[in-house]
């Protein structure tokens, strides 16, 4: 399957990004590390995952593109476009895929900078074989904290063990496309089991509190509640659930992309 990918780049309303303000940049997408900005790092990525063939920026200041080089070079060429995001994650998502020829559609975020092709295609290839409509990426917690233990601080437990999100998202057809809902109130359920009870229901919200199942178990709960098949691909990759969220994770992933330089 040939994906469009879509990318989250837009400020939360109403909040000054911390990381931005110190940079002095207006976004946190344009924070330079390892020579280029944080999109630009994800946008190279993805142009060279051959699974990809489209791409589209969700952001709140179409303006803002115009200081990444990358963007302007993909745009040119006719694969990459941006669209004005919404208020919330899910209506920004919508307005992303609009259009007959929108999916699958794999959706990630602009900090997701140790994105690599490798981490792309093991994704798209373990949603086929799963047969999946839907898809969230996570890594076990050893596989992450072995590598690098100041890596993730927050995992989401489960009844066989504990995992960190990945920020990559599958949404394959329209039919699925209201999956995406339960970002209507943000992100970053293991920080709010309120954002867990809204989205989820309150018998999965109660499982989720005291992990009464293993992760596949609940994720077959969840295809039940919204009639469509929701896997989750476990990644093996220790880079996969770092993002630049904070200043910890901004220095680790700093470092990671010095060393991938440095061995190329």
């Amino acid at each position: 399957m040939g994906y469009h990918a879509v990318v989250m780049a837009a400020q939360r309303v109403g909040i000054v990004n911390e990381l931005a303000a110190d940079a002095g940049v207006s976004h946190k997408c344009l924070i330079e590390m390892g020579g280029k900005r944080l999109l630009e790092h994800v946008l190279d990525c993805l142009d060279h995952s051959p699974e990809i063939k489209q791409i589209t920026v969700s952001i709140d200041d179409l303006h803002v593109l115009e200081n990444v080089p990358a963007f302007r070079r993909l745009k040119e060429t006719g694969k990459a476009r941006a669209v004005q995001s919404a208020t919330d994650l899910f209506s920004s998502f919508l307005k992303a895929v609009e259009g007959t020829d929108r999916f699958p559609a794999l959706v990630t975020t602009a900090d997701n900078v140790l994105l690599t092709p490798a981490m792309v295609g093991h994704f798209c290839a373990d949603i086929e074989r799963q047969k999946a409509r839907a898809a969230v990426a996570l890594t076990e917690k050893a596989v992450l904290l072995n590598v690098y233990p100041d890596g993730q601080r927050r995992f989401h437990k489960f009844a066989d063990n504990e995992y960190s999100n990945c920020n990559l998202y599958a949404i394959v057809d329209k039919e699925t496309s209201n999956l995406a809902s339960v970002f209507q109130t943000g992100g970053q359920f293991a920080k709010s089991l309120a954002r867990v009870l809204k989205a989820f229901g309150i018998w999965n919200a109660i499982a989720y509190r005291f992990s009464l199942y293993s992760l596949d178990k609940g994720m077959e709960r969840l295809s039940k509640k919204f009639k469509t098949r929701l896997v989750a691909v476990r990644m093996p990759f220790p880079e996969a659930p770092i993002d630049v969220d904070n200043f910890r994770s901004k220095k680790l992933a700093t470092e990671i992309l010095a060393a991938r330089q440095q061995a190329a």
